[in-house]
């Protein structure tokens, strides 16, 4: 008898139940066995994902990753490596895929001569199916959970950018040079991390790094509390380096969706004569790497630090400084609560943002601070930096004989021109007061900036600086995107008390050798890879107005060899003489500084400046020409030549001239004609505009006299 439609329905219906049920079966029973049968599959297909020789092994069947010499030493090219059975693993499915394994291995780069990339031992990872997915369509691999007794991990990039890390096919022989590989190119990211015990071996010969580092549980290592204990030694820039760690937790939790408050870490590092101290918490669940805390940070310049971070700092004197600091992912905030460079105090407020693969890093914030020496930046500029004992700075000693800069005071060393291109900034200052370096001038106080930073060009703009009752203001830029740096300066100055700007020491009741109100403006430009270079090279002019001028009488005699009065002068005690006219015009071509008019005029005496100055040789050549306007029978009125160089600048009577006036002769026959050059002088300052009319009259008589 035929079944009936009814019964091959039930005997479908129990078929198929019987097939899931043995899949079911089948299913769990390949999950509790950890299905062995996929050992192969998986490690071809992580072989095949990464490039790289990929090994599952039972302990004792590979190098021993706790070894790293044997593992150095050990011949692991993924060329030569034996194809043996993988063996002790165990792989689950349901939920999520976790993978454990006795020893896994993971090839280095063809071109590496060092041992694996990774060993692990003990190995447990876990992955979300979601993950798996991105992986897949090419995203970076992202690793839910990864847990090991013992990790041993060797990275290395060469100098022309080629990095283990990046994996993928070996370029070709004729292949064009591909981009230097960052960190930003690992290809894995880990949520979660466990580890009884490690070791890292770096080598960066890009950077000029090279660090071999252990890490290990320990049951008091922070605060009572269970953790890793970490030491690291290398050498960073031929300079050695050291590192110890310290952490609360034995786990890392690096999930951006994390929910921890991250783990307790103290961290301590030298690198050369530079030291850093860190306590704080590493992974902050804000961001998919992170870290927030306190620090103290010391040593020989700003700009060393700031070198492996990929952000410019000005080269300074030595430094130390403390603050705060929170990073999460590619944004870095800083408070620097106390900075102290050389004699300077700072501090300030900073953010350091990166800004993807096709944009360099930005600086922003806001720079303060009580008090900022000049010569603490002298470095910067090719200067050393203020010994701060002496009062003067190294850069003001001469150099040792037989350099090539010996006997000059401008800085000669090269400016680091590509260090302005590797971040943009935008920094306002404001320093409460900027001091000059020299003991008897007054500081600028208080100084207001902007200093901007963008495509290698360096602006400080809007600066705004306060001093003896007067202002300067104006802005410098130094363009550093081409090999040789081009610059500029506009700056002017309006109302500066000269008496109160440069102190003037003198006996009780003696007035000050000069007063009154200076006002001036200077515009320069130049080429050059030095300071010494671009001074040398500067074109410009600029212009110095003195009203309200108050000149010793004793120094005026004695500029004009007056030995009669100024005899009776100490006698009887200096006065001030009242200037009507002070004022100077300048201009500047190649290098070379040459008064167009430089005249002080008072009811005794008019002097007239002429000559030069070689900003390219730093060399004086300057005669300061004494016309009297009263008789005295001992006076032997000689042009004062100022001479030497600006180290060493020398002041003598003109020993000719004295010899002719013995013999009468006229004093001034050598001064050359007048420029009319003054008129040219107007700026719209109220202060100096009775001097420049005065200074005016003091030409027109001085031309129509020559006539």
């Amino acid at each position: 008898m035929s079944p009936t439609p009814r019964t091959s329905v039930r005997r479908g219906g129990f078929v198929a139940a019987a097939a899931a049920t043995l899949l079911v079966v089948a299913f769990a029973a390949a999950e509790w066995a950890g299905w062995p049968f996929l050992a192969a599959p998986v490690q071809h297909w992580l072989a095949e994902r990464l490039q790289r020789d990929v090994r599952f092994s039972a302990t004792g069947a590979a190098t021993d990753p706790a070894d790293p010499v044997a593992s150095a030493s050990a011949p692991e090219s993924s060329a030569s490596a034996p194809d043996t059975a993988p063996r002790a693993f165990a792989l689950h499915l349901f939920g999520r895929v976790r993978l454990a394994v006795d020893v896994l291995e993971v090839g280095n780069a063809a071109w590496s001569a060092q041992g694996p990339m990774l060993q692990a031992r003990d190995a447990q990872l876990e992955w979300r199916y979601s993950d798996l997915f991105a992986a897949w369509r090419g995203r970076p691999m992202r690793i839910a959970r990864v847990a090991a007794s013992s990790l041993t991990i060797r990275l290395e990039r060469l100098a022309d950018g080629r990095a283990n890390w990046r994996f993928g096919a070996a370029p070709q022989p004729d292949a064009p040079p591909s981009a230097a590989a960052g960190w930003e190119d690992l290809p894995v990211r880990i949520d979660a991390l466990s580890l009884q015990e490690g070791r890292l071996r770096l080598a960066d010969s890009q950077q000029a790094l090279f660090v071999d580092a252990t890490v290990a549980t320990a049951p008091d290592a922070l605060d009572g509390h269970a953790g890793w204990v970490g030491q690291a030694q290398g050498r960073y820039r031929k300079e050695p380096v050291s590192l110890s760690l310290r952490t609360g937790a034995t786990g890392l939790d690096l999930a951006p969706d994390a929910r921890t408050d991250g783990v307790p870490v103290k961290l301590e590092g030298r690198a050369g004569r530079a030291a850093l101290s860190f306590s704080g918490r590493l992974a902050d669940p804000r961001g998919a790497i992170g870290l927030r805390g306190l620090y103290k940070l010391s040593g020989p310049s700003l700009a060393a630090v700031g070198l492996p971070f990929g952000v410019t700092l000005p080269t300074t004197a030595a430094f130390s400084m403390q603050g705060s600091v929170s990073a999460h992912d590619d944004r870095w905030q800083t408070t620097v609560r106390e900075a102290r460079i050389g004699r300077s105090e700072l501090g300030g407020q900073f953010l350091f943002e990166r800004r993807g693969a096709d944009a360099v890093p930005r600086l922003s914030g806001r720079l303060d601070g009580r008090a900022l020496w000049l010569q603490d930046l002298g470095p910067a500029i090719g200067a050393a930096p203020d010994d701060g004992k002496s009062g003067r700075g190294a850069a003001d000693a001469p150099a040792a004989k037989g350099s090539p800069a010996a006997g000059r005071i401008l800085p000669q060393r090269d400016f680091n021109l590509p260090s302005l291109t590797v971040m943009d900034a935008d920094v306002a200052v404001a320093l409460d007061r900027l001091e000059l370096g020299h003991p008897r001038v007054q500081s600028l106080a208080p100084v207001r900036a902007r200093l901007l930073l963008k495509d290698g060009r360096l602006q400080i703009d809007d600066l705004d600086a306060r001093a003896a009752q007067g202002r300067i203001a104006g802005k410098l830029w130094l363009d550093g995107s081409a090999p040789v740096a081009r610059w500029g300066m506009d700056l002017g100055a309006t109302g500066l008390r000269l008496e109160q700007w440069i102190q003037q020491p003198r006996s009780k009741g003696q007035p000050p050798y000069a007063a009154g109100r200076l006002s001036a403006q200077l515009a320069l430009q130049g080429r050059g890879r030095s300071t010494a270079q671009l001074l040398a090279s500067a074109d410009g002019s600029g212009w110095i107005v003195w009203s309200e001028g108050r000149l010793s009488h004793l120094a005026l005699e004695w500029a004009g060899i007056d030995l009669a009065q100024a005899l009776g002068l100490m006698l009887v005690g200096d006065d001030a003489l009242e200037v009507s006219c002070g004022a100077a015009e300048l201009q500047v071509r190649d290098g070379m500084v040459r008064p167009s008019v430089m005249v002080i005029d008072t009811r005794d005496s008019t002097v007239w400046v002429d000559g030069g100055i070689s900003l390219a040789t730093e060399r004086l050549d300057l005669t300061a020409h004494v016309e009297p306007k009263d008789f005295s029978p001992l006076a032997l009125r000689a042009p004062l030549h100022v001479r030497g160089t600006l180290a060493a600048p020398t002041v003598q009577p003109d020993g000719g001239r004295i010899v002719r006036k013995l013999l009468p002769a006229a004093l001034l026959a050598a001064i050359s004609p007048l420029a009319a050059l003054l008129p040219l002088i107007d700026r719209g300052d109220s202060e100096a505009k009775p001097a420049i009319e005065a200074c005016r009259r003091v030409i027109e008589r001085r031309r129509a006299g020559r006539r």
